[in-house]
């Protein structure tokens, strides 16, 4: 077996369909099964079944499954070591972040990254805040960039920390909020805990009209059109949106911030992309921080 039949493998597990793992992988189908037929002669087993549910891994299939996982990450550990020892910063570097910091702060920070570093590539995956607790676990990314609190038992270091805010088209006041219709918007569980609880302090009643939405970009493009107000982390606030704001604070009338967080392992700070990283992001930031 090569990499290119690992590679195979995990995908057809992942996807349990052979058509979308082929396209997953960019190839053709024919080639794809020939490859995976190829590999069941080698070894004289059955793969697979293929189900009404899609593909079924067989129990040898299964423990080839393992194996080529334990050898896409020996092979992936050993590829990091051989740059590491080069003597300059370069590899792959794996990075899970929260879907709203990749939309909104994430590409010039790998633009400038990159042009300080032209032999560092990106593999980014971008999901919800346990998604990236969960790939950074597995040691499927080298650092992950999670929103809000949350337990890590290694090293992590705050990024950003920004305010909750009431965003709307029109200047109101917090009196308006129980009458007028609020764009809410699915999110982190503990970020709707803080805007519920804030709301449970200040209003007896639920909003008069909700609209919900997929997530906080739908929901800020509802208010830039003046079809209400949102609560929001100012990180989706734009120069050019020109929204009124409200600063949400807590019952000792301190604002009510949201903090961006940098999840990694220590021992992984001995790969230099990784370091480099960490120390860049630190850096970006203070000079954002200082204009």
């Amino acid at each position: 077996m090569e990499k290119k039949d690992w590679l195979i493998i995990q995908a057809v597990y992942a996807q349990k369909n052979i058509t979308k793992a082929a396209e997953q992988l960019y190839m053709s189908q024919p080639t794809l099964t020939y490859r995976l037929q190829q590999i069941e002669k080698e070894f004289d087993i059955k793969l697979f079944y293929r189900g009404r549910r899609g593909v079924e891994f067989t129990e040898q299939g299964e423990l080839l499954v393992k194996y080529t996982q334990d050898m896409l990450r020996q092979r992936r550990e050993m590829e990091e070591n051989l740059w590491n020892s080069g003597g300059e910063v370069r590899g792959t570097l794996r990075l899970s972040v929260s879907r709203t910091f990749a939309f909104y702060r994430l590409p010039p920070i790998l633009k400038a990254f990159n042009d300080r570093f032209p032999k560092v590539d990106f593999q980014i995956e971008t999901g919800v805040n346990m998604d990236v607790i969960q790939s950074i676990y597995k040691q499927d990314a080298h650092i992950g960039i999670v929103r809000g609190d949350h337990h890590w038992p290694s090293k992590e270091t705050i990024l950003t920390e920004e305010n909750i805010s009431i965003l709307s088209k029109e200047k109101i006041s917090l009196n308006d909020l129980s009458t007028m219709r609020r764009i809410s918007f699915q999110t982190d569980p503990n970020l709707e805990m803080v805007m519920d609880t804030w709301w449970k302090e200040n209003f007896h009643t639920p909003p008069a009209n909700i609209m919900n939405v997929d997530n906080v970009d739908i929901a800020k493009r509802m208010v830039l059109n003046g079809l209400g107000y949102c609560i929001a982390p100012s990180i989706v606030l734009e120069e050019q949106d020109q929204l009124h704001t409200i600063f949400l604070k807590d019952q000792q009338n301190k604002p009510i911030i949201w903090k961006t967080r940098v999840l990694y392992r220590e021992e992984l700070l001995g790969l230099a992309m990784v370091d480099e990283f960490v120390r860049f992001l630190m850096d970006y930031h203070h000079v954002l921080d200082e204009k």
